[in-house]
């Protein structure tokens, strides 16, 4: 019989870290969104950045439970996630330092930035991650 969720990958580390950086994220989103900010285009950069890396993380979720990986398999899916994440901690970092230097004391404003910059240090363990199951698989590939 045929398997249709494959929930291996949201029981892992790398998985476990992607839904707790999709919840956080959402969490900063909805900060700086029920608030009325000073600055538009610092907050507007920033929930382009969380909300558009939030709909990324939740389309990499759902093509992974539905086991795109086992299939699609010309894809090298861990240098994938390597660089979504690479460019996910680029990208927030940036916006949460922009966030937080344009909050003005606002304490919801704060909250959204400090969020950023958690969600920003979980990216980095999720490279980490990434980079060592890469190494591992190319060490076990023969050299051809």
């Amino acid at each position: 019989m045929m398997e249709f969720l494959f929930l291996d990958y949201l029981l892992s580390k790398q998985g476990i870290l992607k839904i707790a950086q999709l919840v956080i994220l959402l969490v900063a989103f909805a900060c700086v969104r029920s608030t009325w900010y000073n600055s538009f285009y610092a907050y507007g950069f920033y929930e382009g950045v969380t909300l558009g890396y939030s709909v990324t993380i939740v389309l990499y979720l759902f093509l992974t439970v539905f086991g795109l990986q086992k299939r699609a398999s010309f894809v090298n899916w861990l240098i994938a996630e390597f660089v979504l994440d690479t460019l996910g901690f680029i990208f927030i970092s940036t916006g949460s330092i922009i966030a937080a230097l344009k909050s003005f004391q606002v304490p919801v404003l704060v909250a959204a930035s400090v969020c950023g910059l958690l969600a920003s240090y979980l990216l980095v363990g999720s490279v980490i991650l990434s980079f060592v199951a890469t190494q591992r698989s190319q060490s076990a590939d023969p050299p051809v």
